[in-house]
């Protein structure tokens, strides 16, 4: 049996539980998929767990064991969240984007003409593009520090904060599908040009189709994430840094990717601005409940009696 800390636990179940709606739906729909699609990530997650309980059980290094497996549980939970994405196109309403484009212009704000802003400023642009294109990677290099560091209870209040905000996305993306503002606009040539945006109006054409039509074969699909509103980069940067928030040196550090991440996910995330916002307020309200989760559960643990637990607990420096 494996030797799993409380959060770890609800992280494997949560998957397990995703991965079978997943796979329920994928042969309702009859949507066409190799093992190929699940190969690295199930692969990465199972090499990390191995090392996590080698660690965790016989040379007893908790720090390894606690950034092995939160590694290896969210690449997992992230393959099937994504996954569970995919299994609901096509969405049976129409885009709300129009409604929220019209919301961004309520507070001033145009997607075109911040883009048109951007192009002005090539250099500054490419630092952007870069931050965004890393959101994951800070996100990442988050749960890392905090296992390093042995804070196994902020570590999993970030994880489990990550994933209840993800499930409130996909719950709201079910509901109000949406591509976000490359999904509406459609750049001038010269500004996608010089701008270059990841997520630009070619990609959100092509999410407008699988929200009519939906995916036949994983194979072909030719993008790699659909939900506009809300924002989940928006979710990831505000987790990252609410991780490190104690620690002031990594605070400091955080901030500078994190303010860049302002304008990369609403220029290359091709997002609204109200995308960005409800990812703020999703954020502010999972990482409260994700905190008294953990809490929740390690009280329950702790006063189980259960002496094994109570080891990992004085491994862990709790």
């Amino acid at each position: 049996m494996m030797s799993l800390h409380p959060a770890e636990r609800t992280l494997v179940m949560v998957t397990a539980a995703l991965a079978a709606v997943d796979f329920t739906l994928l042969w309702w729909k009859g949507i066409a998929f190799g093992w190929g699609f699940f190969a690295f990530s199930l692969g990465f997650a199972a090499l990390m767990l191995a090392i996590g309980q080698v660690y965790r059980r016989w040379r007893d290094s908790e720090r390894i064991a606690l950034v092995a497996h939160v590694l290896g549980l969210f690449i997992a939970y992230s393959l099937f969240g994504a996954l569970f994405n995919i299994a609901l196109l096509p969405r049976p309403g129409a885009p709300v984007d129009q409604s929220l484009v019209r919301f961004d212009a309520w507070l001033g704000y145009s997607w075109p003409a911040f883009c048109a802003w951007m192009a002005e400023y090539p250099a500054f642009n490419e630092i952007v593009r870069t931050a965004y294109k890393l959101t994951l990677v800070q996100l990442l290099a988050a749960f890392i520090v905090l296992g390093a560091v042995l804070d196994r209870h902020r570590l999993h209040t970030a994880a489990l904060a990550t994933v209840v905000a993800s499930l409130v996305t996909i719950g709201l993306w079910a509901v109000f599908p949406s591509g976000g503002a490359a999904a509406f606009w459609t750049l001038d040539e010269e500004v996608t040009r010089i701008v270059r945006p990841i997520v630009g109006s070619a990609y959100g054409t092509e999410l407008n189709r699988l929200f009519r039509e939906g995916v036949s074969d994983l194979s072909a699909l030719g993008v790699t994430g659909l939900i506009g509103f809300p924002s989940f980069h928006t979710v990831m940067a505000l987790v990252s840094l609410a991780a490190v928030w104690p620690y002031r040196l990594l605070r400091l550090i955080a901030l500078v990717p994190t303010a860049l991440l302002v304008p990369g996910i609403l220029i290359h995330g091709g997002h609204n601005l109200a995308d960005m916002l409800a990812g703020i307020a999703i954020t502010a309200a999972a990482w409260p409940l994700a905190t008294r989760i953990v809490a929740v559960q390690e009280r329950r643990m702790t006063g189980s009696g259960n002496a094994g637990f109570a080891r990992q607990q004085r491994a862990a420096g709790a």
